[in-house]
């Protein structure tokens, strides 16, 4: 359950972040960059926390932080390449 909440708070983090951004005038790769370095350093984060207060291993944690980095920057790149301009 904690992993499907993690998930979602990233993808509306995207969410917000592509919106807010674009309202502010960034353009949209600067904040693909941005939400995927952010992103990541919130994975990490997460992943440290469960190893140390959920007494969980390493290999674990990789796994279910793979799962949970990957699953928003695929929407990421996903919403990218379909909104591209031709």
């Amino acid at each position: 359950m904690h992993t499907t909440i993690i998930i979602t708070f990233g993808l509306i983090l995207l969410a917000l972040m592509l919106y807010i951004g674009e309202r502010i005038g960034f353009s949209r790769q600067t904040l693909a960059y941005g939400f995927a370095a952010l992103w990541l350093a919130l994975t990490v984060i997460n992943g440290a926390v469960g190893m140390v207060h959920g007494k969980q291993t390493l290999s674990t944690e990789l796994m279910v932080g793979s799962a949970v980095f990957g699953v928003p920057v695929a929407a990421m790149v996903l919403f990218m390449v379909l909104s591209a301009e031709a």
